[in-house]
């Protein structure tokens, strides 16, 4: 049975150096990064713009001492969300200054150094890596001593390309970028490279229909969501934690309305859908803000958020299948406009569906409580 896959919540960091610019950080914080990094005697830099209310200032002291006149030196210090130091001895001192998070900012150019970082990595919260060799061998052997711990580790690439191959490093990669480049298409790249690093790719089966019942009146949901949705996505939507099927985005032919590339109209109200970090919430429970997977056929699932949720009394079919033996059900909006996915990634219309028709499930393990995963004996019929 496939086990459902959590979402590693990579970042994307900019280095602030003597050469950026405004048009540069203007783009950056534009863009998906969510921390504008600095060395304090760049801090100017940071004083030309407006730092946006979502992004964070992380930045690199010589000694505690810097710290002492942040408050003057920069005009968003409420920003600062990481202190790093090249010196570990430095950590403590610098833990006791502020509620920040610590960081480790090294370089790797020889064995020596590679034990050394590694051997530092429970001191921080966090330790950004340059590694002076193309190979991401030493990458691999960090991330494989880091994975026991809850230290960050990022990696300083000065391409978005190496920052796209480092997030994918031995499968769960490094948990962030830190990009030093001043490349307006660098920096646009490595937000492209993010987005497809942030994908979790489920397993989706073969569900085969074993009964369509016309069930009367109920509760139906429609999610809209921040993001353009796309016609081969959807979301995964049914009655019980065992799974369910792949219900179709808004964005086929309507003949009497215009499509609504933003909704998946997913159905009723005590339905489970499936998102991020391993956590399937009722439909009843979401809200404009929470965030969810969209899905593809090919079971790749971004991460959109949720902009509004609508409810609605609407007739509602319920179809009955069964994956690999497991029986599964997703009630749907009683109406030709609602679509589901067949077993190839077909688009098939609500109101076709009959007994012995394969359409395209996900299979989870069954045990959820308030959306969380559980282990418990249980029975859903």
């Amino acid at each position: 049975m496939n086990k459902f896959s959590e979402l590693h919540n990579k970042e994307i960091w900019y280095e602030v150096n003597d050469k950026t610019n405004v048009e540069s950080l203007n783009k950056v914080c534009q863009l998906e990064y969510t921390t504008l990094f600095c060395h304090v005697k760049n801090l100017s830099k940071l004083n030309r713009i407006k730092v946006p209310q979502s992004m964070h200032i992380a930045l690199l002291v010589d000694a505690p001492s810097d710290l002492e006149n942040l408050k003057e030196a920069l005009k968003q210090p409420d920003k600062v969300s990481y202190v790093l130091t090249e010196q570990v001895e430095q950590i403590e001192a610098l833990r006791r200054l502020g509620n920040w998070g610590i960081g480790l900012y090294t370089a790797v150019d020889n064995r020596e150094d590679l034990d050394r970082v590694t051997t530092n990595l429970l001191s921080t919260d966090l330790t950004i890596v340059t590694f002076k060799d193309p190979t991401n061998i030493p990458l691999e052997l960090v991330l494989a001593v880091g994975q026991s711990n809850k230290t960050r580790i990022f990696k300083r690439v000065a391409s978005a390309e190496d920052g796209g191959i480092s997030m994918q490093t031995m499968e769960k990669g490094s948990d962030g970028i830190l990009l030093a480049s001043n490349k307006m298409q660098e920096i646009m790249d490595l937000a492209k490279a993010l987005s497809h690093a942030n994908l979790v790719q489920l397993e989706l089966k073969e569900a085969l229909v074993t009964g369509v019942l016309h069930a009367g009146m109920g509760s139906r949901v429609c999610i809209d969501t921040t993001s353009e949705l796309f016609q081969d996505e959807g979301m995964i939507c049914g009655s019980t934690s065992n799974g369910g099927l792949l219900i179709c985005t808004e964005t086929h032919f309507l003949p009497y309305m215009n499509l609504r590339p933003f909704r998946v109209n997913a159905g009723g109200l005590h339905l489970y859908t499936w998102g991020p970090n391993n956590l399937v919430p009722y439909l009843s429970d979401l809200k404009a803000g929470d965030r969810v997977f969209a899905i593809n056929s090919k079971g790749q699932a971004r991460v959109v958020t949720i902009g509004r949720i609508k409810q609605e009394r609407r007739p509602l079919l319920m179809i009955s299948a069964t994956i690999e033996g497991t029986p599964v059900n997703c009630f749907i909006q009683d109406d030709w406009h609602v679509r589901v996915f067949g077993s190839q990634g077909e688009i098939r219309n609500s109101s076709e569906i009959k007994v012995g028709d394969k359409l395209l499930g996900f299979l989870d393990q069954p045990g959820r409580h308030v959306g969380l995963k559980i282990k418990e004996t249980i029975n859903e019929v």
